[in-house]
């Protein structure tokens, strides 16, 4: 939901709209099923898709907020609904317009089949400099793209038969979870659909969340991203002590942006639009630390946030292995449990600047949007984790929020899993503010061959020299 400049008009907001979907393969892609899990994806050629028919114009002159507010609910729900990746229709729009002296709104829907997290941050400013140019009598001339959605993807499907993929064949398998830990039950995809989903969202202040961003990653070396999967290590790990599985470990699925160009040749992925997205499985094992006793406080924190944050490391290529070889590669396919999937889905999406407030900056009434998923729709894990960094009132925030299958998992329980996640990222943030033994760990050092026994010996007595 973008805020619109005064005076657009809709003509040129629909030549600026055909620009960009002529730019954007994935924008024009058509999906076809000849039986169920047969599909494959067709780019249609340059103009196939008309920027007249996906946008339409909603009278919005004179609306009063609450007014405006109802309207946008009831259109982003009419134009979710009427996507249909078999016909093509994968992308609507609808022009808000409030009249020529007042500032008018634009709703644009993707289906997810076209884009991801990345493809919006393209979009958008190519959209506005596509208006500006045609406002201006301009042809859009947009920054190209330079790998396209079909050159990456033909890429793929040769590597997933390359030797390094196969090679990591025994890491995945290994990292295929075990007995459930959360649940009574597995998902049963007539029964945990997006319609029994729940959800639950927690915000950490700024105050708390300032040391998430500098003083932890300081101290280990690592990420913000490391420290909150930790802190989802450390609460998760105590419940399974609590269950009496200490130290058997458990798998999470960590979702990623897919865009590891590095593996192609001259790839450039920077403003390629479509799903890229990745999933991976990593087994954290909590062998080097007690959980119970780091949220307690008795224990030092960073052998829990080096231990983490080396499993990360560890991952080759951004886990894009996992997927290739388990659905790219029909050898290597018949290997995998089918049924086996990680209870919980991290997705850790960084911090969120947002668009700037203002003209072609994201509206206020965004929260109006009525969009929902497919309700018959199966649930792919019991719970599924969103976490980012989010600009506040009086600084940045940490918020995350918990998806659960509500018929699977109870509302208590994820409650305790949320409060503990918050208890554990203060017990970091604590560690952080107090004298820590923090310090490097193997992946820092990639020109000398030292464990991290090793490090921390040279580190102690390094200090006793101080």
């Amino acid at each position: 939901m973008i805020r619109l400049p005064a005076g657009v008009r809709h003509p040129r907001l629909v030549s600026a709209l055909q620009a960009v979907l002529d730019h954007h393969d994935a924008l024009r892609m058509s999906l076809t099923v000849p039986r169920p899990g047969v599909w494959s994806a067709e780019i249609r050629e340059v103009g196939a898709v008309r920027a007249d028919a996906v946008l339409d114009r909603a009278e919005a002159a004179g609306l009063d907020d609450a007014a405006l507010r109802a309207l946008i609910g009831v259109e982003s729900g009419r134009v979710s609904a009427a996507f249909a990746p078999e016909a093509g229709v994968l992308v609507r729009a609808v022009h808000f317009d409030r009249g020529p002296d007042e500032d008018g709104r634009l709703l644009i829907a993707a289906h997810h089949l076209a884009v991801d997290e990345v493809s919006w941050q393209i979009l958008l400013p190519d959209l506005r400099a596509a208006y500006e140019a045609v406002a201006t009598g301009r042809a859009p001339a947009l920054d190209p793209v330079g790998t396209s959605l079909r050159g990456w993807t033909t890429h793929l499907l040769a590597e997933a038969q390359h030797p390094r993929r196969t090679a990591e064949l025994d890491r995945w398998l290994a990292a295929q979870p075990g007995a459930p830990l959360l649940a009574d039950r597995p998902l049963d995809p007539g029964t945990d659909t997006a319609a029994t989903a729940r959800s639950l969202s927690v915000r950490l202040s700024a105050e708390r969340t300032a040391p998430l961003l500098q003083a932890v990653p300081a101290a280990f070396h690592g990420t913000v991203g490391d420290t909150l999967l930790t802190a989802l290590a450390l609460v998760v790990g105590d419940r399974a002590a609590r269950s009496g599985r200490a130290g058997a470990g458990f798998t999470v699925d960590l979702e990623g942006h897919g865009r590891e160009q590095e593996l192609m040749p001259g790839a450039d992925l920077t403003r390629t639009v479509g799903w890229l997205t990745t999933i991976h499985p990593l087994r954290l094992t909590g062998g080097s630390y007690d959980p119970a006793a780091v949220l307690a406080g008795r224990e030092d924190a960073g052998a829990a946030l080096k231990e983490v944050k080396e499993l990360l490391r560890a991952v080759p290529d951004g886990g894009i292995g996992a997927g290739l070889l388990r659905y790219a590669n029909p050898a290597a396919a018949r290997l995998f449990d089918p049924s086996a999937r990680a209870e919980i889905l991290w997705n850790y999406l960084g911090r969120q600047t947002g668009q700037a407030a203002g003209d072609w900056g994201r509206a206020d009434e965004a929260d109006a949007l009525s969009a929902r998923p497919d309700p018959d729709m199966p649930l792919s894990h019991v719970l599924e984790i969103t976490a980012e960094i989010t600009e506040g009132a009086d600084g940045p925030e940490l918020t995350a929020t918990f998806i659960r299958a509500g018929e699977a998992l109870s509302a208590g329980t994820v409650q305790d899993l949320a409060d503990g996640w918050l208890s554990a990222v203060n017990a970091l943030a604590s560690w952080a503010d107090g004298t820590t033994t923090g310090g490097y760990t193997p992946s820092d050092l990639d020109l000398v061959d030292l464990d991290q026994d090793q490090i921390t010996m040279l580190e102690e007595m390094w200090r006793a020299q101080q």
